[in-house]
């Protein structure tokens, strides 16, 4: 009897080998028409976005008091450091690059090329 060897990375969890997502088997390289969707209208979905916030806020100035604000308020402070908490290597790390590649590029302001950034090794 031969053995059957599957690969994990092309096999879906019932062992099928088409592609898991939506269920449709694609080509490489192609793209999902929800991504040219959005790609195509990002500008129109962006100011859609923007005045559904501002609806948002003018109902919450209309409606809440300054309690209710104040409530609002802190808890959206408690899930920030919840947050911060939980992703403080995270952070951590970012707050480096932003240091590192600042001073990558004011040590050669000076130089008439742009500098090689280097992407983080982790």
């Amino acid at each position: 009897m031969t053995e059957v060897t599957q690969h994990h990375g092309q096999t879906n969890r019932a062992g099928s080998s088409e592609s898991s997502e939506d269920g449709q088997g694609q080509e490489v390289g192609k793209k999902k028409p929800w991504r040219k969707y959005y790609e195509a209208n990002k500008e129109l979905l962006r100011a859609k976005a923007r005045e559904r916030a501002a609806r948002a806020k003018q109902r919450r100035l209309e409606s809440e008091t300054p309690e209710e604000t104040q409530e609002r308020l802190s808890r959206h402070r408690e899930a920030a450091a919840r947050y911060r908490e939980a992703n403080r290597i995270k952070i951590r790390i970012k707050a480096w690059e932003r240091y590192w590649y600042q001073r990558e590029w004011e040590d050669t302001r000076g130089l008439k090329t742009d500098p090689v950034l280097r992407p983080a090794l982790f």
